[in-house]
Formats: C-alpha cells, structure tokens, sequence
C-alpha cells in the first residue's frame, strides 16, 4: 500500500493568505504610489476583501452570515476559538468604522466615504462592497 498523498493549501490557509497580502498592500500602496485618492481607494477594495474574508469565514463556523440585527463587532469579538475573525475594529481610509448594509438578502460592506456619514441626505459618498450572499 503505497499511497502517496499530495500536497495541498485548505480554503482557509488560501483565504488568510490573501487577506494579509491585501493588508500588507493597503499600507505599502500610499507610500509607492504616492496617490493620495488612488491609495484611498486601494485600501477601501482591501478592507471589504479582508472584512467579506471574515464574513465567509464566520459563515463557514455558523452556517448563516449574521443577521440584519447585528454589527461588524461580531466578527472581532471572541465568537472564534483564536478571538475573532479579525484583529481589531476596521475603519474605512477617512476613519470611520466599516458598517454591515443588507439590501435583497444580500451582506454588503459599508464605508460612509469622505464626509464620515452614513446615509445623508446626499449619500453619494458611501461605498459599498460587492456583498455575499
């Protein structure tokens, strides 16, 4: 009997590796590209990839995403086994800490943009992520 077996990285050490990739740019970026909207930007499209990271990962441990009448805190508390999904609070590149939108069954990740406010009159600001289902 001898079977090899192969090699081979799970989801998880997959999806950690590509959120700490994203992090490490989100820092790197503003420096290189000294582009202060472009690094802005960057650093938003690699706080929801961390964040709906997370989100896979906490629907991986609880068989549902969380629900409407939650917070992003769920993913940072100690609901985990290692205390948490993600190290600390996330904010958005102009401070304001990530929300949790829900529109059509669908999580999405809410950045409340320049002007640091969620739904305003203009909303025109706020940035969404793609959102999971």
């Amino acid at each position: 009997m001898n079977k090899k077996r192969l090699a081979a990285f799970t989801l998880i050490e997959i999806l950690v590796a590509l959120t700490i990739i994203g992090v490490l740019l989100s820092f790197v970026a503003p420096m290189v590209l000294k582009r202060p909207d472009q690094a802005r930007q960057l650093k938003l499209n690699n706080d929801f990839m961390a964040i709906e990271t997370a989100l896979s990962l906490y629907q991986l441990d609880n068989i549902q995403l969380p629900s409407s009448d939650m917070d992003i805190s769920v993913l940072f508390s100690d609901t985990a086994m290692s205390g948490g999904y993600l190290s600390k609070q996330p904010v958005d590149p102009w401070g304001t800490p990530y929300r949790f939108a829900f529109e059509n069954g669908v999580i999405k990740v809410h950045s409340a943009g320049k002007n640091k406010s969620f739904d305003d009159e203009n909303g025109s600001d706020d940035v969404f992520s793609k959102g999971l289902q």
